[in-house]
């Protein structure tokens, strides 16, 4: 829920500097950058706090290598929000495809895979260091995984589907061709 705390509060912020400098964004971009601003943001803390809060996480059959698995998403985190916040026209200048709709679709994989995560930690009843909320919050908090999963897919274009840009027929002598 901290994560949602987060990711809303950026969007909000990068919609109102939007619209200060005149460059309104729409409801699915602000939620982009609320996305990708708030995975750079735990990417980072991945590799600040790997042993104290996040390696303590880890399910119990995979903690033998817990610092590598934080590793591990922690760069995912830091790929995909870059991902989410490089504009298209800079993917089309590099030749690239769309990455936007890519790290929409791996991030909402990620998020799938770190739920167990999030499980562990409410089936152990330990707590997590700066997330001291009291259990309720880990029993609760794996019930927020799909809203997490969904704004990335819809702030990526990935689901629903953007339509893309059509060309609109042009009449020929006052009626549509055929």
């Amino acid at each position: 829920m901290s994560f949602l705390f987060f990711i809303s509060s950026f969007g909000v912020i990068a919609w109102a500097v939007s619209h200060l400098l005149k460059r309104p964004l729409g409801l699915r971009a602000a939620m982009r950058w609320g996305m990708g601003l708030g995975f750079l943001f735990t990417g980072v803390d991945h590799f600040v706090s790997a042993s104290t809060r996040y390696a303590p996480m880890i399910p119990d059959a995979l903690a033998g290598h817990a610092l590598a698995w934080v590793y591990l998403t922690g760069v995912a985190e830091l790929a995909g929000g870059l991902g989410l916040l490089v504009p298209v026209p800079v993917y089309r200048r590099l030749g690239l495809p769309n990455l936007q709709r890519q790290a929409g679709i791996w991030l909402s994989v990620m998020l799938v895979c770190v739920v167990s995560a999030n499980i562990s930690v409410a089936l152990k009843g330990q707590t997590v260091q700066g997330l001291e909320f009291g259990a309720w919050y880990f029993w609760i908090r794996p019930l927020f995984q799909p809203v997490f999963i969904a704004w990335a897919l819809y702030c990526s274009g990935v689901w629903p589907r953007q339509a893309p840009q059509s060309r609109v027929p042009q009449p020929k002598n006052g009626k549509l061709a055929a």
